[in-house]
């Protein structure tokens, strides 16, 4: 019964495909999504702010999500909002000659309406995990509406990414969807044209954390952002520390006069959203809307295992620490990795709380313990990222030049 289910689901998704193939589009009209509708953020978001800025009446910009995010971006001049699968926003889509998605078509439509429409794929990242066809264990389902839908459904016209070395991993990721070297445009991602552009402006960010927890005012922070896992749960939390740990931990943070502030996936389930007890010293954002490319900026450390947020964060020059404590499941398990962390870590590896707590201590003492290892990953990785994403798209994809 399943099986059939998901037969008449790709069969109402290749019907809908094809009408949308004849609709006629409007020209100026863009839609956009993110992470399946949930949030407003990533590469789209940025992109989104940036044209509502400098291009207010070229384009009709249109958000598509679900009713919980409409609240962030009601503020922003000149923009649309429809929820995502309803009638207006299915037909927004229709007729859309220009989308844009963080993730895929169900950032902004279960349907994919997105025929004969310029689809760009903005992916959330240089990946460290495997992406795609990449992953550890994928096999693609080999039938009718499976291939068409790689083939012709899916076949984003252009993806962007940070260096050759990053396109070089989308070409094997995204294989199957037809990608090809002259669709990927190399000109770095949105949200680090954001993190570049509003480096001296650190304290504007840090000040939306003190409006949020005026105790940590004044006070280096420390933000940890781990990465999401698929199959994975053995995941780590600062809240959950207990007996001496727990008693390093406030030693360590009153000496440097430090705070912890956890932002955990949002789709991150187990122990990681286990109950924050009160504490001065470590505090919750995981169930805030704030941006994570804001909370970067007001970070003074990053730590994290495996998130790609690091490699956002090594543009800020600023001190990082993978606590990679299930380094070696997490390769063989879960998604796998492309490259040996030490390799592109751009700061310190630990694998023991112990370890974790001293390379704080250190990293905090000495802030530029790294900075050659960051400077080496961004000319491997980064070396694109010049804080002209938004206008590289403008004027090649929506100028056409």
């Amino acid at each position: 019964m399943t099986d059939l289910k998901n037969k008449v689901k790709q069969f109402i998704n290749f019907f809908f495909y094809l009408i949308s193939c004849l609709v006629i589009k409007k020209k100026n009209r863009i839609v956009f999504g993110a992470w399946l509708g949930d949030r407003f953020g990533d590469n789209p978001r940025f992109l989104f702010e940036w044209l509502a800025e400098k291009h207010p009446n070229e384009f009709e910009l249109i958000w598509i999500g679900k009713p919980h995010i409409y609240d962030q971006i009601k503020k922003i001049d000149n923009i649309k909002f429809y929820e995502k699968n309803s009638l207006q926003g299915l037909f927004k889509s229709m007729t859309a000659k220009y989308a844009f998605f963080s993730h895929s078509h169900h950032d902004i439509s279960n349907l994919n309406v997105f025929g004969n429409c310029i689809t760009v794929q903005l992916w959330h990242g240089v990946p460290l995990k495997r992406i795609g066809d990449d992953s550890i264990g994928y096999e693609s389902p080999n039938d009718f509406f499976s291939n068409f839908n790689r083939n012709k459904m899916t076949n984003y016209c252009f993806y962007i990414s940070s260096s050759q070395e990053n396109s070089n991993k989308l070409l094997t990721a995204f294989r199957q969807f037809s990608i090809t070297a002259d669709k990927i445009l190399s000109i770095g991602q949105p949200r680090n044209d954001f993190l570049i552009n509003q480096k001296d402006f650190t304290f504007t960010y840090k000040k939306k954390l003190y409006d949020l927890f005026p105790e940590i005012k004044d006070k280096n922070i420390i933000t940890y952002m781990p990465t999401f896992r698929d199959k994975t749960a053995n995941n780590f939390s600062f809240k959950l520390l207990t007996g001496k740990e727990k008693e390093k931990l406030t030693e360590l943070l009153t000496k440097h006069n430090a705070i912890i502030l956890e932002k955990n996936h949002y789709a991150e389930t187990g122990s990681s959203r286990a109950t924050l007890a009160p504490s001065p010293y470590i505090k919750s954002l995981t169930d805030v809307p704030f941006d994570s490319q804001e909370l970067l900026l007001a970070s003074d450390m990053l730590i994290t295992d495996y998130s790609s947020c690091y490699f956002d964060f090594l543009l800020l020059d600023r001190p990082i620490i993978h606590y990679a404590y299930d380094y070696q499941s997490y390769g063989s398990i879960d998604r796998g990795f492309y490259y040996d962390l030490e390799d592109v870590s751009g700061g310190s590896i630990v694998k023991t709380e112990d370890g974790l707590l001293e390379s704080i201590d250190k990293n905090l003492t000495e802030p530029n313990l790294h900075k050659s290892n960051r400077k080496s990953t961004i000319a491997f990785l980064l070396n694109n990222e010049k804080g002209i994403s938004n206008e590289e798209i403008y004027q090649r994809i929506l100028r056409g030049k």
